[in-house]
């Protein structure tokens, strides 16, 4: 019988347990989930805590922030003496925010013991949407600031890459060669777990509904440039429920768009009775943005019709089954008004989403993509 490695999942304790699961949570789930089946893995999760300290709250808060999420000087010293008393062969550090913490462990340990991040996607790409797509008129010299910001992230992005880190597992097959153009030296593509918890399903053809994060910009602008599009589209009834957070960019929706309904943000027992009626499940993400668009692979788990569009489904795969698929918020609208004319076309679609539900890969294919990168 051989000897298991020693691991640890590096993360903050929030993305394993929370009672609201958004994206982060999910992806941070479903990492170590796979990771724990993994049986030639021993792993321990070790928590570490949101930074406390003055000078990098500030920094975050003026938007100047370098991944000093965390006060990697302060946690450093614990850490390390966890990884050596314990005598932990690999380390998994969960999301591209505690990259610094590579550092330390490679600066004491060496290739004695491995550093794999697990990336959700790298804090540059939201950055660059940022800057190129503002929500809001910004000064010269705060672009200036901004740019200068960039930089930053992309040098300490390809910096751990080379340096400090020996393998990234990405979410996306975009970012697999975002990360071999940074100098990663192992990079393996893990895309979503598809899995079934279909609701019942008693779809209301008036209703078509959004779940997201509303502070996120490729969200916002998303969902606002569809319904720009679908108040143009002759449907006198129908309604997009808007479920997210937080409650001020969804009151500002719904205050712009007679036909949204704003739900603010449920819990999981409370979403799964919403969603249950609706029509469709819309995922209208019109760029590459970081990562992918994992409330995705929550919406086909529901078994509901899905319209979403190529990048929106970037990150997935699966062999049996479609869903409808748009590349311009004009498409989508025309899409959406025609086939909810139909209870028929409805059904149709719920059929497919859960034929792609079922045919995801299996366990054993995630194992390996995992041990692709420490072995």
């Amino acid at each position: 019988m051989s000897i298991k490695k020693k691991a640890i999942f590096l993360t903050h304790k929030h993305l394993l347990y929370s009672e609201i699961t958004g994206g982060v949570q999910l992806c941070s789930q479903e990492f170590h989930q796979i990771i724990n089946a993994c049986e030639d893995l021993d792993l321990k999760d070790y928590y570490v805590p949101f930074t406390r300290n003055i000078f990098q709250r500030i920094k975050i808060k003026i938007g100047f922030e370098n991944y000093s999420m965390y006060n990697v000087f302060k946690d450093a010293p614990a850490l390390l003496e966890y990884i050596e008393t314990e005598n932990v062969n690999i380390v998994f550090i969960n999301m591209a925010s505690c990259i610094r913490y590579a550092k330390p462990i490679k600066d004491k340990f060496g290739d004695k013991v491995k550093t794999i991040l697990l990336s959700h996607g790298n804090h540059s790409g939201d950055f660059l949407h940022l800057i190129t797509k503002p929500l809001k008129n910004e000064f010269a010299f705060i672009k200036t600031i901004y740019k200068i910001r960039l930089g930053n992230l992309i040098s300490t992005e390809a910096l751990y890459r080379v340096k400090y880190l020996d393998g990234v597992i990405t979410i996306s097959e975009t970012e697999k060669h975002i990360e071999k153009w940074f100098g990663a030296k192992l990079v393996s593509f893990m895309p979503r777990r598809l899995y079934v918890d279909f609701v019942n399903y008693h779809p209301d053809l008036n209703r078509i509904g959004f779940v997201g994060r509303l502070d996120h910009p490729p969200n916002f602008q998303g969902i606002s440039i569809l319904l720009d599009e679908m108040i143009k589209q002759p449907i006198k009834n129908l309604k997009l429920r808007l479920v997210g957070a937080p409650l001020e960019q969804g009151k500002k929706i719904a205050e712009k768009y007679n036909c949204v309904e704003y739900l603010g943000e449920l819990s999981d027992k409370e979403l799964e009775v919403e969603i249950a009626s609706w029509a469709f499940f819309i995922n209208p993400v019109w760029w590459y943005s970081t990562g992918a668009s994992t409330k995705l692979a929550k919406g086909i788990s529901w078994g509901i019709p899905i319209v979403t569009t190529t990048a929106g489904k970037r990150g997935y795969y699966w062999k049996e089954g479609n869903l409808l698929v748009t590349d311009t918020p004009k498409e989508m609208a025309k899409a959406i008004f025609k086939e909810i004319q139909s209870i028929d076309r409805i059904q149709y679609w719920s059929e497919q989403t859960r034929m792609v539900a079922n045919s995801g890969l299996t366990k054993d294919n995630f194992t390996a993509l995992i041990k692709s990168v420490y072995h």
